[in-house]
C-alpha cells in the first residue's frame, strides 16, 4: 500500500508540474490565476515534503501532517476560482459570488470544521473528522455553484467544466475514504489513507491535465425561438439589471 501510494503521489506531482508548465506556455495561468497558484503550492510543498522524508525522516511525520492540513484549507481557493468564472459575465455579481463563497466557506468552517479541532479526542480521530468535514463542506459548495450555473444557464466551457469534474472526483473519493475509515476504525484508516489519497489526487490531476491542455473559449448560446431560450434571455436580462444596480451600490 505504501509503495502504491508513493507511485500515485509521484504521478500526481508529475501531472501537476506538467500542467503548470503547459499553463505557462499557453499563458492559461492568467485565465485561472487562483487555480494555478493552488497547483504551484501543491507541487512545491509536495516536493519539499519528499525532500524532508529523504534527508530528515524523523521530522517527516510532523511535516506531512502539517502539509496535509494546510492543503485542505488551500483547496478552498479552487472553489473561489470556479465562482469567479461562473459569474464572469457580471462583474458585480462576480465580486458578490466570491464574497459569498468565502463567507460560506468560513461559516461552514467555524460551525462544521472547527469543532473537530477543539474536541478533546485523539489526534488521528481529530484529523479524520477534520478532513471528512472539510471535504463535505467543499462538496456542498461545489454542488451549489454547479446548481447556480445550471439554473441561470451559464456556459461553463471545457476548461472550467474539467476543473469542476476533477475536483468532484477528488472530493468524492475523499468523502468515501474518510467515511469508511471512520466507520471501520483507525486500523483501516492507516492503510487506506496512504493509498486512496494519492490515487484521488492522481485522478484529479489527470482530468485537469486533459481538460486544461488547451485554452478553449467558452461557447456562446445561440438565439432560437423556443420558450426555453426566451426564458434564458429573460433571466439574463434580470441578472444584467441586478448587476447594474449592484455596481451602482458598490461605487457609492
Amino acid at each position: 500500500m505504501h509503495f502504491l501510494g508513493v507511485v500515485f503521489s509521484w504521478c500526481g506531482i508529475f501531472l501537476e508540474g506538467l500542467l503548470i508548465l503547459r499553463g505557462v506556455g499557453t499563458r492559461m495561468f492568467k485565465v485561472f490565476p487562483l487555480f494555478f497558484s493552488y497547483l504551484a503550492f501543491c507541487f512545491s510543498t509536495a516536493l519539499c515534503v519528499y525532500l524532508i522524508s529523504w534527508r530528515h525522516p524523523g521530522v517527516y511525520p510532523s511535516a506531512y501532517w502539517l502539509y496535509y492540513l494546510v492543503t485542505i484549507l488551500v483547496e478552498f481557493t479552487v472553489l473561489v476560482e470556479i465562482s469567479d468564472h461562473i459569474f464572469r459575465p457580471f462583474p458585480a455579481l462576480r465580486s458578490l459570488g466570491r464574497a459569498l463563497t468565502i463567507l460560506i466557506s468560513v461559516a461552514l468552517g467555524l460551525v462544521y470544521i472547527l469543532p473537530t479541532i477543539l474536541r478533546p479526542t485523539g489526534r488521528s480521530r481529530t484529523l479524520l473528522d477534520f478532513a471528512l468535514r472539510a471535504s463535505v463542506t467543499k462538496a456542498l459548495i461545489l454542488l451549489v455553484l454547479f446548481y447556480v450555473a445550471r439554473h441561470y444557464g451559464t456556459p461553463l466551457g471545457k476548461n472550467l467544466a474539467g476543473i469542476m469534474l476533477g475536483f468532484s472526483i477528488y472530493l468524492g473519493l475523499n468523502v468515501v475514504m474518510m467515511t469508511g475509515a471512520k466507520a471501520y476504525g483507525s486500523a483501516l484508516y492507516g492503510q487506506v489513507l496512504w493509498f486512496m489519497a494519492p490515487l484521488g489526487l492522481s485522478l484529479c490531476a489527470l482530468v485537469w491535465t486533459v481538460a486544461l491542455w488547451d485554452l478553449v473559449p467558452v461557447p456562446r448560446k445561440e438565439a432560437s425561438p423556443t420558450d426555453l431560450e426566451r426564458n434564458s434571455e429573460t433571466v439574463a436580462l434580470e441578472l444584467t439589471r441586478f448587476n447594474n444596480e449592484l455596481s451602482k451600490l458598490m461605487h457609492k
